[in-house]
């Protein structure tokens, strides 16, 4: 698939992609050249497993908890300290130049860290650095990832011999592509109602702010 993009044309290109701890991979370290990758192997050869841990470091906080999460530690593990981690590096072109970047998130549910380097700045914040994430990327959830970076092998069998398959597969990526990003939109949509009620029983955080000015 090609790189995510933002709105306005910059790209953000995957450079390097490093993997520790997470299913088979006690330690993967894979330099990434431009244009496209491939990755083929037979089955259970760890292809989903690349995606999973790229789709989980663009979108998802690393102090969530859950069984799938879980469910990443290494087949083998032994230790309680064998919890996935995942690094990207990657570019970004725009009209300044090419900028790098660097996300290391470790899932260790509610213990888990993570840190941004991108643009001289450092955010380990986890909500603030999957927000920068999302703005850099375009990528606003899970969901809008896998409806349109994602497709799997049984997808596409014999698509080139049906092109009405091909149409169908096509259409439904655009509409969980859509589905993602209205969820993103009405998230947007209350944060903003939240930050700017003008309401005297329900203000929004600027109005409390403007009152509370006002009585000091």
């Amino acid at each position: 698939a090609p790189p995510p993009h933002r709105d306005r044309g910059d790209a953000v290109r995957i450079t390097r992609l490093e993997i520790r701890n997470f299913r088979r991979y006690h330690e993967l370290d894979v330099d990434l050249a431009p244009g496209l990758t491939v990755v083929r192997g037979p089955n259970e050869a760890g292809k989903t497993t690349i995606q999973r841990a790229i789709e989980l470091a663009l979108t998802r906080k690393a102090t969530s908890t859950g069984a799938d999460l879980e469910a990443l530690r290494p087949w083998d593990a032994t230790s309680d300290d064998a919890r996935p981690a995942v690094t990207l590096e990657f570019v970004q072109d725009d009209e300044d130049g090419v900028r790098t970047g660097r996300i290391e998130k470790v899932f260790r549910g509610a213990k888990g860290t993570v840190r941004l380097e991108f643009d001289g700045q450092t955010i380990t914040d986890p909500a603030r650095a999957d927000q920068v994430l999302a703005e850099l990327t375009g990528v606003p959830s899970e969901a809008f990832f896998r409806s349109t970076a994602s497709v799997r092998h049984h997808e596409v069998a014999d698509l080139d011999r049906d092109e009405a398959a091909l149409r169908d597969r096509l259409q439904a990526s655009i509409s969980g592509a859509d589905r993602g990003t209205s969820r993103a939109k009405r998230t947007l949509e209350r944060a903003l109602r939240d930050l700017q009620a003008k309401g005297d029983k329900n203000p929004g955080r600027i109005k409390a702010a403007q009152d509370e000015v006002t009585r000091l």
